[in-house]
């Protein structure tokens, strides 16, 4: 379709509609929306091409509703929303569809990871069963192995928490060094899970949320050294954390720019996630765990951490990284954003006045009903 076509087609349809008295700002959008989405599906150009679509069924919905006779205030609203409206369709069906892929691959990677863990679970069984035949000893080192390698794996097999729970409870038990060697467990623990996959602040949050709850529910459910176990979860899933984020600073240069670019954002954020879900874990514990938390994440905010050194180092090589991948890109994504920014500035500007505009036309609206309301009921009294 044309550009010619396009407006001959509203005007056309703007004089059926005024015929059957239809001139509304509804349907005026309907109209001019069909028309651009038509024009915009067939056009070959780009994005900048669309500024002239818009213009042209803009202006044609203007002069056909001027012919019409009928009051252009609201309708002309209706041309501008239906000429923007038109646009997006397509883009807007495109997203959609998208989102709708991202979906079925989100479905398919959880069907994956479910296969994963069941070929985990069954190599690691084997494992075992192949030591049945050897001697005591030999029995004995492959059980061995087979835990040590779950352990690496707790993540995918649904076993962090539990692991992590049965691990403290026995070092409440055992009575020795209980806050050190919960620090221990919660560090190693959370290290390794998140090692299971690609660091990023999702996995952070649920990782540290399971295994700090986990530690806590130990302690409080013994009814023992709550205040011990609390602070060791709390300094040993802050270091595992941290340990996890170093290893990520060793392997940038395998990682896609785009990867390093969300890489980065997500360990400058880190360490601030990781207070707030402490802070989260805290309102679901007892007034001991609670306390202790809350108490720890302020100190937190307070000092430099050991994680917060870390994250700031490794935010600072993916960052030089970054730059090594894409100066030319950083360049064009700099002058980018600042002509973004301008023109975010100079609409802001407008679109600040046309808000207070409309403020004050609807303060002004309540104002008046509430003075005829208030007419009326002193007209009904007297």
């Amino acid at each position: 379709m044309t550009v010619n076509q396009m407006q001959d087609r509203i005007v056309e349809e703007l004089k059926k509609a005024k015929e059957v008295g239809q001139i509304t700002t509804e349907k005026v959008r309907d109209i001019v929306r069909e028309a651009v989405s038509d024009a915009v599906a067939e056009t070959k150009g780009g994005v900048e091409s669309l500024r002239s679509v818009v213009k042209d069924a803009v202006a044609a919905a203007a002069e056909g509703i001027k012919e019409t006779g009928v009051d252009a205030k609201e309708t002309v609203e209706g041309a501008v929303e239906g000429a923007i409206s038109g646009i997006r369709s397509q883009s807007d069906q495109a997203i959609e569809a998208t989102r709708e892929e991202l979906r079925k691959l989100e479905e398919q990677l959880k069907e994956e990871e479910v296969k994963l863990a069941e070929s985990v679970r069954e190599g690691l069984e084997g494992a075992k069963e192949a030591g049945t035949s050897l001697s005591e000893e030999a029995r004995r080192r492959v059980e061995t192995a087979v835990a040590d390698t779950k352990l690496k794996s707790t993540e995918l097999l649904g076993l962090t928490k539990e692991t992590v729970k049965e691990a403290v409870r026995l070092a409440i038990e055992s009575g020795k060094d209980v806050k050190e060697t919960v620090a221990q467990i919660t560090s190693d623990a959370t290290e390794k899970a998140l090692g299971e996959g690609p660091l990023s602040t999702k996995r952070v949050k649920k990782i540290t949320d399971k295994i700090i709850s986990a530690a806590v529910e130990a302690a409080e459910e013994t009814g023992e050294k709550v205040k011990d176990v609390t602070s060791g979860a709390f300094e040993g899933t802050q270091k595992g954390i941290a340990s996890a984020v170093e290893s990520v600073g060793n392997r940038t240069k395998a990682f896609l720019r785009a990867d390093l670019a969300q890489t980065k954002e997500d360990i400058e954020a880190i360490e601030e996630l990781f207070l707030e879900t402490a802070r989260k874990v805290a309102r679901h514990s007892g007034d001991v765990a609670k306390d202790i938390l809350n108490d720890l994440a302020d100190q937190s905010r307070k000092t430099t951490s050991v994680l917060g050194e870390k994250a700031k180092h490794v935010a600072g090589v993916v960052a030089e990284r970054l730059k090594e991948t894409g100066k030319d890109a950083a360049r064009a994504t700099a002058k980018a954003a600042g002509k973004a920014a301008k023109v975010t500035a100079e609409e802001a500007k407008k679109l600040g006045k046309r808000s207070l505009v409309v403020a004050k036309g609807g303060l002004s609206g309540l104002w008046k009903g509430a003075k005829d309301a208030l007419k009326k009921e002193k007209e009904e009294r007297s």
